[in-house]
């Protein structure tokens, strides 16, 4: 299992991404959180296995029709057990 915390950096504010980024998150069984970070990016830490949050980051950079993702960075560390019970917008 794997925690992957992900710096989305674009046009990624004030068009919903926040909330796309929760809904494909619960769609795959995921946890953690996502917010807007003052500078005009989005940061999400995202749990789960190695191959869903590979499918996640490929979600993320394609699927939001009014994005514009310039950069997508991840550090990523093996977790042995999950910290967060749900996926949620957090502030």
């Amino acid at each position: 299992m794997f925690r992957y915390e992900i710096t989305v950096t674009g046009e990624v504010q004030g068009i919903g991404y926040r909330y796309f980024a929760e809904r494909e998150a619960q769609k795959l069984k995921l946890t953690g959180w996502v917010r807007n970070l003052p500078d005009g990016n989005v940061e999400i830490t995202a749990e789960g296995e190695k191959n869903i949050l590979e499918n996640f980051i490929n979600i993320l950079k394609t699927k939001h029709s009014w994005a514009r993702i310039d950069d997508i960075k991840i550090l990523q560390t093996e977790i042995t057990k999950k910290e967060f019970s749900d996926f949620n917008i957090t502030f």
